[in-house]
Parts: C-alpha cells; structure tokens; sequence
C-alpha cells in the first residue's frame, strides 16, 4: 500500500478520506504508518493516539505507537505500548520480537531472551527473533547457541548478510579459518564492499600465517572504509611478521598519522629492538607504560628489554610499578 515510489499518492488518499471523515481510523493509522516510514516519528504518534482515543485498542495503533516511540528513542515508552497490545493480541509474534529487542536495547537479556523464544513458538524461522537471539548469546559468549541461531539464519536465506558475518566472526574467534573464510565469502560474493567482511577474512589469512594474503584483504577493507589507523597497524605487524622491517616501519607511520595507536607504537619499538637500537625501544615502551598504566604487556616487554640491556633499568624504569 505504501512503498517508497506511492508514500504522497497514499498519503494524499488518506488525507482525503480523513477530511471526509475525522474518525476513520483505518486513515488515521495510514498515515501514522507513513510518517513513521518516513522517520518522522513525532507526527506518526499524533495520528496513532488520535486512533487509539477513537479506539483504545486498536492493534494495529498500538504497534504503529510503539514503533514511533522505539524510533524517537523512547525505549521504555515503546515497551509499555507494545506490552499493552500482547495482553490484547498475545500471539502476535511481530510484536514479540519488538519487544525482545526492546528489553535486548535495555541490556536484560533474560527478559529479551524470553520474548524471542516466545516468537520462535508461533513462527520457528523468523528472522528477527533468530538475529536477535543469536546478538543476544554472542554478547553472553555462549558461542554454541549463538552459531545455532546464525545457522538457521543462514539456511533460510543466503541474504541474511548480518547472520553470515556474525557467524563467521564466531568461526574466527575459534580458529576455525576455512569455515569462517566460506562465510566471509559468501557476503562478499553478495556485497563487494563489505569492509567489516574484507577485515574478517584478512584476520583469518593472518590466523593461517598466509601474510601477504592477509596485507592484500586489509587493503581492500581500506578502500571500502575501514578506518585506516586500524588497517596500517595490521599491515605493519603482517610485514613485520614476514621480516620486512622497511614495510613494517612504513606503515606503523602511516597509522600514526591518523592518531595515536598504542598496537602501532609497539611495532615500532619491536622493530627498533630487532634492530638493537635499544635506547630508542626503551623510549616508546616507557612512553607506552605511562599512557596505558594498566596493560601489562607492555610492561613484560619492557622489563624484558631492560634484562637485555641492565643499564636501561637505570634510564628508564622511574615508575615504581614498572622496576625490576
């Protein structure tokens, strides 16, 4: 009724109708819902309140009401309205999984988790309830519910992109390369310019030890949009994996010049230990010791660089905390 292309032909008929009739609330709700598209959520509620005076328990206003909230950023306000339509309409699975994901944005899981499974009673495929499940046991890190969720996901749709990638992600931290590096593909295979997919695989050439690979995938990453202090920092340490200090050292600068990053600076220093320019090495660990007082490997490395060079411990580790 009101696609993209026809939302002033709709809106200009239930216009009408409402200037024939204030109290048609199939018009009323029309609207609503046609503001609420078109994100402007303040005058969607005035025709869905307008509604519900008319007819206090209208299903389909009180869905509409509850969205507009969500998209005003109302959370709490969006759940009242849409706890008040299950009372009323407690099969109603596409209000379940509002209201899932409503509790999900609140951070309790528990409740969230409930009214997604309630969905997956009256509908075991629905995409929403899936996704949000599977979110929902990632944050928790119960890998193994969460992958069964991406599964489904994925076996009903391969455009279901977000469960792909999130499955993926979930094969990558587990050191499983070969299916995650199929999953990667098979979202780039749908979109091209995927960075978050390109970065994926890249991670997984690294975890492989294929580094030129994984230098090739980051670069395409950079050119869709990842942000580049990260995506230098990466190439550098593959290139220092492979020895090539030159390389390494280039781009670690290359990161520098879009703001400090703490995994760039101890590239450097790393190269200027393989090069046994310790002074300067124990210079950019010191420096690293005092802005990230708390990382500890940093201060393994430098106290493993101060065995190396016994007067270093003299120059360099003031910080009580960092003395050997």
């Amino acid at each position: 009724m009101t696609r993209q292309g026809s939302y002033g032909d709709a809106e200009h008929r239930f216009t009408l109708a409402l200037n024939m009739e204030p109290n048609d609330v199939y018009a009323l709700v029309g609207l609503g819902d046609i503001k609420r598209r078109k994100k402007q959520f303040a005058e969607a509620l005035n025709y869905y309140q307008k509604c519900l005076e008319i007819d206090k328990d209208n299903g389909f206003a009180l869905a509409g009401l509850g969205d507009a909230y969500r998209g005003l950023g109302e959370i709490d306000k969006a759940l009242e309205v849409w706890l008040h339509h299950l009372s009323l309409n407690p099969h109603d699975y596409k209000v379940m999984t509002r209201v899932g994901d409503g509790y999900k944005r609140k951070g309790d899981f528990a409740t969230a988790k409930e009214y997604f499974s309630r969905c997956l009673k009256q509908k075991p495929d629905d995409p929403y309830a899936l996704m949000g499940l599977g979110e929902i046991y990632s944050k928790e890190n119960n890998a193994d519910e969460a992958l069964d969720c991406f599964e489904k996901l994925i076996r009903k749709s391969d455009d279901a992109l977000l469960a792909l990638t999130s499955a993926a992600n979930i094969y990558r931290r587990r050191g499983r390369y070969e299916q995650a590096m199929r999953y990667y593909e098979r979202v780039l295979k749908a979109n091209p310019r995927n960075s978050y997919a390109w970065h994926g695989k890249a991670d997984c050439f690294r975890g492989m030890k294929d580094y030129l690979s994984a230098i090739g995938a980051w670069r395409m990453a950079l050119k869709y949009g990842m942000e580049p202090r990260i995506v230098f920092t990466r190439i550098g340490d593959a290139y220092l994996r492979l020895d090539d200090l030159v390389e390494a050292e280039l781009n670690y600068q290359r990161a520098l010049a879009h703001g400090y990053d703490k995994y760039a600076y101890l590239g450097i220093a790393r190269i200027h230990v393989g090069r046994n320019d310790t002074n300067r090495a124990a210079e950019i660990f010191t420096m690293l010791a005092e802005k990230e007082p708390n990382d500890q490997r940093i201060q393994v490395e430098l106290n493993n660089l101060a065995e190396k060079d016994p007067q270093l411990k003299t120059v360099y580790l003031k910080n009580a905390e960092l003395a050997i």
